[in-house]
């Protein structure tokens, strides 16, 4: 069996590039698409550029179905955080852990605290997301608020 399939030139993979960035634009730019649905659209555009240059429509499959079993790991990961999020802010701990932080935390050295908190949990943890949703969540504060701590004049 001849091998029908051709090599794409630098041109046309740029071509698809444009065609790909001025769909996403335009169906979530301009027509404000659902980002899903601007995903399937380009995806099969994809799709006739892989069958045009000879590849068969079970490459195109077994190509899609291995990019997203390579992905599902890092969703489970992005679903497990988010309930650990969740979790924290139904059970009082972020509101808990930012009252504490408010009293314990001097705010002369809030970045170097900041910094060192986050570090230390997220490694403790080892995601660094949910340490930004958690932690970060807990050291985020209202520049008044922290202006009235330090008994600074309010910002205009």
């Amino acid at each position: 069996m001849m091998d029908t399939r051709k090599e794409p030139s630098f041109g046309s993979a740029l071509g698809l590039l444009a065609v790909i960035f001025f769909i996403f634009a335009t169906g979530i730019g301009l027509l404000n698409y659902p980002v899903e649905f601007t995903l399937i659209c380009i995806t099969i555009v994809t799709c006739f550029y892989a069958r045009y240059y000879g590849g068969s429509w079970a490459d195109v499959m077994k190509s899609l179905v291995g990019k997203i079993k390579d992905a599902v790991p890092a969703i489970l990961i992005l679903l497990s955080i988010g309930m650990l999020i969740g979790c924290w802010m139904v059970s009082g701990t972020i509101p808990l852990m930012v009252h504490y932080g408010l009293a314990a935390i001097n705010p002369a050295y809030l970045y170097l605290t900041a910094f060192l908190v986050t570090v230390c949990i997220s490694t403790f943890t080892g995601t660094s997301w949910g340490t930004a949703g958690t932690i970060g969540v807990a050291l985020r504060r209202s520049p008044r608020r922290w202006t009235c701590l330090c008994r600074l004049p309010p910002e205009r």
